[in-house]
């Protein structure tokens, strides 16, 4: 009788034992949610593809992509911010995620206060290119084309207050320029109208415009990174030229919600550098237009804070705002 005591006490503290741990110590214990902001198809969601897959490998658990798509990638970031900061649920950040607080005048989150940042991922420049029938072989020629008051140059962008419509923005200011923008409902949608010589002209993100330029269907002028990509090597940056007082980029990372454990937030971020440092992810991601980014978790929320204190000046240049 002793013994069946002794045998029940001994059960029941080693339940309270286990249920004292905290709920994340086995973590992960089931599959993890990737939120794309974006549709499926884009470069975005297969860079996301690409790490999900190496991430859950490492994990022992699958990371499975969601995409929830639209209003600029507001509708899948609030999906994240509302989610148990629990470790399963990611969201794949992006450019917008810096500019949509200064785009729209509400938003259903706090990028700053409803998110954690894990890791960046990758960088990818914004190019200006033109049809090969549009009379400018350099940016200069460019410059010339568009100083005419009487004749404003058609650009296209894939959208009113995109990464690409602001950082024209930023260049028609500095450079004087007579621009009328034209804004798409997308990229693919104005790389076509471009392709077929609808327009002359335009600011593209490069891993859509990458294959056209490489085929000799469109011309590459600048590209607006602080330092010549390495995809483009040959063509100059508009930092370089004095065009532009600092250098954008397209870029990619992981943020979680916010309270989530801050030791679930660094076993994904070192795990997550680790699917970077792995030569056939950096190959891939390379194929896809993205430079490999490295980062701290304090080095991705300052460039991210960067970024955001950017596109605000950029957004009040322009004049876009969004309800």
């Amino acid at each position: 009788m002793k013994t069946r005591r002794f045998l029940a006490a001994l059960a029941a503290l080693l339940t309270l034992g286990a249920s004292s741990l905290p709920a994340h110590a086995a973590w992960p214990e089931k599959p993890i949610r990737l939120v794309v902001p974006w549709p499926a198809g884009g470069s975005s969601d297969a860079a996301a593809r690409l790490v999900a897959r190496h991430l859950g490998d490492r994990l022992k658990q699958p990371v499975i992509v969601d995409n929830k798509a639209g209003a600029s990638g507001n509708i899948g970031t609030a999906d994240v911010a509302k989610a148990a900061p629990d470790g399963y649920t990611l969201l794949l950040s992006s450019g917008p995620f810096s500019v949509n607080p200064s785009l729209y005048r509400t938003l259903p989150f706090d990028t700053v206060k409803d998110f954690a940042p894990v890791a960046q991922i990758a960088n990818t420049p914004t190019v200006l290119v033109v049809h090969p029938s549009t009379p400018a072989q350099t940016m200069q020629d460019f410059i010339k084309l568009a100083q005419d008051p009487a004749k404003p140059l058609a650009v296209a962008t894939p959208g009113n207050g995109s990464a690409q419509h602001l950082a024209l923005e930023l260049l028609k200011k500095k450079a004087g320029l007579s621009i009328n923008h034209i804004p798409y409902k997308g990229g693919a949608v104005a790389l076509n109208d471009l392709l077929g010589a609808q327009v002359p002209a335009m600011m593209s993100g490069f891993p859509e415009a990458a294959p056209h330029i490489k085929a000799g269907k469109l011309r590459a002028l600048a590209v607006t990174t602080a330092s010549r990509s390495s995809f483009l090597p040959q063509v100059p940056t508009l930092v370089e030229m004095k065009l532009a007082d600092a250098g954008t980029a397209g870029w990619n990372g992981i943020h979680v919600p916010a309270k989530t454990p801050p030791e679930l937030v660094a076993r994904l971020h070192d795990e997550i550098n680790a699917v970077l440092d792995m030569p056939e992810v950096k190959e891939q991601l390379g194929a896809l237009g993205f430079e490999v980014r490295r980062t701290s978790q304090k080095e991705f929320a300052a460039f991210v804070t960067d970024q955001m204190a950017r596109w605000a000046e950029a957004v009040q240049l322009s004049g876009a705002r969004l309800d």
